[in-house]
């Protein structure tokens, strides 16, 4: 049996059993992406900025079903009735918060976009650069660049990109900024509107491990970024190389992206140990059959889970439970009850 050794930074390599992670000819565990979530310090504001800028509006939540089906979607919650769960707190593993949730639809994006808030409990707020491992991008398509370029300067978004102008590459303009909450966001110019996600890896072969061999995304492309890329990114020189996969049963594009820094860069790529409820915690919400099974592999494999005791919760829609991948993104695996 073929084994793999992968190396983590400050950690002993483990041993991975690829066999025993997806037997080769296995169907792949995930049926699709529910929604794209990140953690905010301020719902209200990060809301406000999304809609304001990209025109995206709020929705009812993917588990909202019965009577309710159909409804409008809820305002945000305020801050004030933030409800507390200790099934949620199990999921999260953040016992003694308070929390609310805020659904968002994208225009022509077959997921939803969340954002989530928590209260009463300690929370980090670094923002990623672009090269940290653990750090997530945003990606819309749009048709009208420097327009969405005019109402984010209006609205005193930090740009990211130097100059603060979008870059020409190769196949389209494009522009780095930040959200409110620090979150990284590609804005590329394109003939089809549209969202797709990026995750910064320390190594793309650990990363494709995780996505691939355990879960089944399908790679769909490889590539090296060329100089024009790494300044859009606000780097003069080093290299970025990229793996595109899609989602089992979408055309939800991802993009992995490995970074090998120019010695002196300032400042230097810092790894995340994601937590829940910080401030630009990154969060799939994956839906998957056969959790059991899915678990066991990811456990005999060696990755982390966040919930406790790597136990799944039972909710009338279906169980739950969050895995962390190799770079510490929240991975939320969502076993829906059958029909």
């Amino acid at each position: 049996m073929r084994r793999r050794f992968l190396a983590r930074a400050g950690a002993a390599a483990i041993a991975v059993t690829t066999a025993a992670i997806a037997p080769v000819g296995a169907a792949s565990p995930v049926r699709g992406i529910f929604n794209w979530i990140h953690g905010t310090g301020n719902a209200e504001r990060a809301f406000a900025f999304y809609h304001d800028v990209f025109g995206i509006e709020l929705a009812r939540s993917p588990f909202a079903g019965g009577p309710q089906a159909g409804a409008p979607p809820e305002p945000i919650r305020p801050a004030a009735q933030a409800g507390a769960d200790p099934l949620v707190w199990d999921l999260t593993n953040t016992h003694g918060s308070r929390f609310r949730t805020v659904f968002m639809r994208a225009p022509n994006t077959p997921f939803g976009l969340e954002l989530s808030e928590f209260f009463d409990i300690a929370r980090s707020d670094r923002a990623p650069n672009p090269w940290d491992p653990g750090a997530s991008t945003l990606i819309f398509s749009v048709h009208d660049l420097d327009a969405v370029a005019g109402r984010l300067k209006a609205r005193g978004a930090i740009l990211v990109t130097p100059g603060g102008a979008p870059v020409t590459t190769p196949s389209r303009r494009a522009l780095l900024v930040r959200d409110p909450d620090g979150c990284l966001i590609e804005v590329r110019q394109g003939d089809v509107i549209g969202t797709s996600i990026g995750i910064t890896v320390a190594s793309l072969a650990r990363a494709r491990e995780f996505y691939e061999t355990l879960l089944g995304f399908t790679v769909t492309g490889t590539r090296k970024a060329n100089i024009a890329e790494l300044r859009l990114r606000g780097l003069s020189a080093g290299s970025l190389s990229e793996t595109a996969m899609t989602i089992p049963g979408t055309a939800v594009r991802i993009v992995l992206s490995e970074y090998t820094l120019p010695a002196g860069t300032t400042p230097p790529a810092k790894r995340f140990d994601w937590k829940l409820q910080d401030v630009g915690s990154p969060q799939f919400q994956l839906e998957v059959s056969g959790l059991d099974a899915l678990i066991d592999r990811a456990k005999h494999a060696g990755y982390r889970f966040l919930s406790v005791g790597a136990k799944p919760i039972q909710r009338a829609f279906g169980r739950f439970v969050f895995a962390i991948d190799p770079d510490a993104v929240l991975v939320e695996f969502v076993e829906p009850a059958a029909r």
